[in-house]
């Protein structure tokens, strides 16, 4: 056996290993098909192996309960199989998100993950959510549904939003679907991290509503399958991280700066036009976000077809990026909450490029909160995304 081959196989198996690990689910029992008992298809959380009702205390009075929903053919319960139909497998989680007869009632389920998160490393999690038929277990959609990565476990009390927590990724529209949507994001582990937690961490205040059918107790009930979280290794960064433009930090009274290793950023005043106003267009809130610090970190780019769109941004009445062309590569800036002000980013199309809308993807990162989300405007009005404190 020669060296050549020894070298050949070791490298082998190590790249293999590394594939092994980088597939490997760090969440336990991930579509909640291993649980205690078929009971007739609807039960409590305690039923399934691994997870566990972050409402510990079980009060005599009312209190949080997430459900193991399942299909059981030896005994049907009337209406299971007309609410949902599993992604994979015969069960799902189930979760109320939203009730209107009782003020601020969420349920939150939790799981231990297989491995401690570490921290600065970045990790993968998708999952599969649905609203079902509407047949029962809902007749309200609403936003606020989030996925919290912690390390303490958390606790509830009775039946209280857990408003101090800040989940790495949360529903900022409203959400309804009767079929299985695809949540799927990144996030990068600011501590060691233990736990997952699922459920609604925003109030009631700051849930937004819509009423799908009419029921005499109204509610928002979701179900989840097919969860996967996967550590993404640090030396394969994600397909779409790209060489970023100097970071440019822009206040009230301070003009861009050009760096020795960067484009000229700011447009020369006799190629620009002539400063534009967003006011001579109506301006729609297409997402809202809320955030707990004042400093805001901003990436804007052309996250689908690069056709030419061109773009002014505006914060609180001010240009932050003036008759910009997107790309694919990120655009970095950053911006400050101003209490008593609209705090909203404002896209303004100068044109609709080759395929309309003119539509921007944007990353947004306030504290410990990240977002990703997309805003589309065109020659009629300004789309939005309100900040809120």
């Amino acid at each position: 056996m020669t060296k050549n081959f020894i070298k050949y196989f070791l490298f082998t198996c190590i790249s293999l290993l590394s594939i092994a690990s980088y597939a490997q689910n760090l969440i336990p029992n991930p579509s909640f098909e291993d649980y205690h008992e078929a009971t007739r298809g609807h039960a409590h959380l305690d039923n399934l192996k691994e997870w566990y009702n972050t409402n510990q205390n079980q009060p005599k009075t009312l209190y949080g309960t997430p459900d193991h929903m399942f299909i059981n053919e030896s005994q049907p319960l009337n209406g299971i199989k007309d609410n949902f139909t599993p992604r994979t497998g015969q069960s799902v989680l189930g979760l109320i998100n939203y009730m209107q007869r009782v003020v601020n009632y969420r349920e939150y389920a939790s799981i231990k993950l297989n491995k401690v998160l570490r921290k600065g490393e970045q990790y993968q999690f998708t999952a599969y959510i649905s609203s079902g038929n509407k047949v029962a277990y809902g007749g309200i959609a609403t936003n606020g549904l989030g996925f919290a990565f912690t390390n303490e476990k958390l606790k509830q009390s009775i039946y209280e939003p857990l408003l101090s927590v800040s989940p790495q990724y949360q529903l900022e529209d409203i959400f309804y679907a009767t079929g299985w949507t695809k949540i799927t994001f990144t996030f990068v582990a600011e501590e060691a991290i233990k736990y997952l937690t699922i459920g609604n961490f925003k109030d009631d205040l700051q849930t937004d509503l819509k009423y799908i059918n009419y029921d005499i107790d109204p509610q928002c009930y979701i179900y989840i399958d097919d969860l996967s979280l996967v550590h993404i290794p640090s030396d394969t960064p994600p397909e779409e991280e790209k060489v970023e433009e100097p970071e440019i930090v822009v206040t009230e009274k301070q003009e861009p700066v050009k760096t020795e290793e960067s484009e000229e950023v700011v447009v020369e005043e006799t190629q620009a036009p002539e400063t534009l106003v967003y006011e001579d267009r109506p301006v729609e809130n297409q997402s809202s976000i809320y955030i707990t610090t004042y400093d805001i970190t901003i990436q804007i780019w052309d996250d689908r077809t690069i056709d030419g769109d061109i773009v002014s941004i505006f914060w609180n009445g001010e240009h932050v990026v003036e008759y910009y062309e997107l790309t694919a590569k990120k655009r970095k800036f950053k911006i400050t909450y101003e209490p008593g002000k609209e705090n909203r980013l404002i896209l303004y199309a100068h044109n609709l490029g080759k395929v309309p809308p003119n539509t921007m993807a944007v990353a947004i990162k306030a504290g410990k909160k990240k977002r990703e989300l997309n805003i589309k405007s065109d020659l009629g009005k300004c789309g939005a995304i309100q900040f809120k404190r």
